[in-house]
């Protein structure tokens, strides 16, 4: 079973698209997932949206919360579920049930497989994830901002060191011993869960590199390919959006650094 745990910003439109696909096949995603929801600070407009729309979806819990950054909202819903499989949707993803199905089979069947992340293509068919390879010296982003209109590209399983955060697969007793670590909890001694607390970036990045620190595997598997509506929760213009981003970044960038460094990864 997978806690699917989607957080949401700004994106009723497409969030209404991704739970239209997923409750298409109730059975199969009832099988396979409890659904949980995270609304980071969108308002009343929302608010109303999800209860007049609520009645059509069994989701386990809705939570309204202040934005306090996408770390911070992965970590509080995965802290209320216990599945054993967590799942990080961005609500601006499409996924399916049935390849959802496939993500619980594929760690059922794998035990050596720790975190699992899909192929991500961008609308208008671009590659935006199809594993991060290298070292962390020096990453590798496979395909990214390769046309892959037929989903033809990178359809393999293969060990990597990152996969996209907007659709990231973790098993939770990997979750639990990266969250309570002793050298994680001396820096971060409030943090709800494994994802690094940053601005805007590198939450999932930290997850990876230190489970792979620990000897856990990151994998790619690009039989299951989302789609993601990249940038869209932010109604910014595109050079305010890109200087705020540019500073969330730099922010991040330095957290990141900071706890490598300190917990003894090498960069």
């Amino acid at each position: 079973m997978i806690d699917l745990c989607i957080t949401h910003h700004k994106t009723e439109g497409l969030l209404e698209k991704l739970l239209k696909e997923l409750y298409e096949d109730t059975f199969t995603l009832n099988k396979n997932c409890k659904v949980y929801l995270y609304d980071s600070g969108s308002g009343d407009k929302f608010k109303n949206w999800i209860k007049k729309n609520i009645t059509k979806y069994t989701i386990e819990k809705v939570y309204f919360k202040e934005n306090n950054g996408y770390a911070y909202a992965c970590n509080y819903m995965a802290s209320k579920g216990n599945s054993e499989i967590i799942g990080f949707i961005h609500g601006d993803v499409i996924i399916s049930p049935k390849d959802l199905a496939k993500v619980n089979s594929i760690f059922s069947e794998n035990p050596g497989i720790h975190i699992l992340g899909p192929k991500v293509i961008t609308e208008d068919g671009k590659i935006d994830s199809a594993g991060t390879f290298g070292s962390n010296f020096s990453p590798e982003f496979r395909g990214l901002h390769q046309f892959d209109k037929n989903k033809n590209l990178y359809t393999d399983r293969k060990k990597c060191i990152n996969v996209s955060g907007c659709a990231y697969f973790i098993r939770r007793n990997v979750w639990d011993v990266l969250s309570n670590h002793p050298k994680y909890r001396r820096l971060y001694p409030s943090a709800l869960g494994a994802f690094l607390e940053t601005p805007h970036f590198f939450e999932e990045v930290w997850c990876s590199y230190f489970a792979r620190f620990l000897g856990y595997n990151v994998i790619y598997d690009g039989s299951i390919t989302v789609k993601h509506s990249v940038r869209a929760s932010s109604s910014l213009p595109v050079e305010s959006k890109n200087s705020i981003e540019n500073t969330a970044y730099e922010i991040s960038q330095k957290i990141f650094l900071y706890t490598c460094d300190k917990v003894g990864i090498p960069l």
